[in-house]
């Protein structure tokens, strides 16, 4: 049972090291402009200028 609570507890050391090094990449900008795909979603990343729709003024 010492070898199983020994193993579960490296893996929970070995999770939080990974956690901790996705979180901090996930900081960098041109890190994350690669990985996270809502981006493309968005538009953000596309240079169109499109034509600009005008609303009447009241």
């Amino acid at each position: 049972m010492r070898r199983f609570e020994r193993i579960l507890i490296q893996l929970a050391i070995v999770h939080f090291i990974l956690l901790v090094t996705a979180q901090f990449l996930l900081e960098i900008p041109s890190f994350k402009m690669y990985t996270n795909k809502i981006i493309y979603y968005e538009g953000v990343i596309k240079n169109d200028k499109g034509p600009a729709l005008e609303t009447i003024d009241r």
